[in-house]
């Protein structure tokens, strides 16, 4: 499906990978092996691809806007770095984390250079609108992150959504903003392109979340249940644990807060969620948000990169990875 999302920008996806894999050139040796081990692991630059699709379906998908999205790509790698350091998560995309292979200090000091190399070519492009959106979304990045340990209680489906939209769907939203700013869009126009990107971040996530469910570790590239195991609760759970209106939930919530360790633990904890209905409440959520996102697009003209984009919003709910 991935190659019917590019089929109207395959020749700037092209562009885009070879400006990528010279961004990440160094003259330093050991940023220049981690450079070039994460290029070899690399995702299907999606949020990058929806940059693209943005800048087209309002107007032209120029030269500055493929440089943008690979300004895009650097950000989002950085923070999946640090992201994989702070959940010592072994593995990403199936292959060893920067961390496991070169130590932590090493993969912080990469995500670091990273985040800089970003905003050096974000800048470069002279935009006001592009480096006030990119520091905004940097911000709220940041807040998401943080907000990710807070224990909310009574508050925690508000503290979820909140964290979500600050930590994952800011990135969407500027990498369509971007791209509508780029392509020569107009106020509304870029405005419904940012809500449209919010709109996929948040049912991209919450699909994420619900794949740690259901999903199958050897599609995923990583192990499931590993958002219960670094106790963190996510939309499935949450909404089950508030469904539950018996002493159950209580038991629950102690064990993920105190940690779950076995594959007696992590069976309980899938058949909780399913029972009272976190998986399909998930589902549900996720529909929700891309149906939103499809409504940010009625105002555009019909075009391919306006079909690429809508057929995006579906390969996000329906993924297996």
């Amino acid at each position: 499906m991935f190659d019917q999302i590019v089929a109207p920008i395959a020749d700037q996806i092209q562009e885009f990978e070879r400006r990528l894999d010279r961004a990440l050139d160094s003259d330093v040796g050991k940023v220049q092996t981690m450079g070039r081990y994460l290029g070899k692991n690399r995702g299907k630059h999606f949020r990058p691809a929806l940059s693209l699709l943005a800048a087209q379906a309002v107007g032209e998908c120029s030269d500055t806007a493929i440089d943008a999205a690979v300004g895009i790509e650097i950000l989002q790698t950085g923070t999946l770095i640090h992201d994989d350091v702070l959940d010592s998560a072994e593995f990403r995309r199936g292959a060893e984390g920067l961390h496991v292979k070169w130590g932590n200090h090493a993969a912080i000091l990469m995500g670091d250079f990273l985040l800089v190399k970003a905003m050096e070519v974000l800048v470069g492009l002279g935009s006001i609108e592009v480096m006030e959106a990119s520091t905004s979304a940097i911000r709220r990045m940041i807040e998401g992150e943080i907000l990710e340990d807070e224990k909310g209680g009574d508050g925690e489906l508000a503290i979820y959504f909140t964290m979500i939209d600050k930590k994952t769907a800011s990135l969407y939203a500027l990498a369509c903003e971007v791209g509508a700013i780029l392509g020569g869009g107009n106020e509304e126009e870029i405005s419904n392109m940012s809500t449209f990107g919010n709109d996929v971040g948040m049912a991209f996530q919450i699909t994420d979340d619900l794949l740690d469910f259901i999903g199958d570790e050897e599609t995923l590239g990583k192990p499931v249940g590993n958002d219960v195991r670094e106790k963190k609760l996510t939309l499935p759970i949450i909404r089950a644990l508030k469904n539950c209106e018996n002493g159950e939930a209580e038991g629950i919530r102690t064990k993920v807060h105190r940690g779950v360790n076995t594959a007696e633990d992590w069976q309980e904890i899938q058949t909780f969620v399913q029972k009272y209905g976190g998986i399909e409440h998930a589902k549900d959520e996720a529909r929700a948000y891309a149906a939103s996102a499809e409504r940010s697009l009625r105002g555009l003209p019909g075009s391919d990169a306006i079909t690429a984009l809508k057929l995006a919003v579906h390969s996000v709910v329906d993924r297996e990875r």
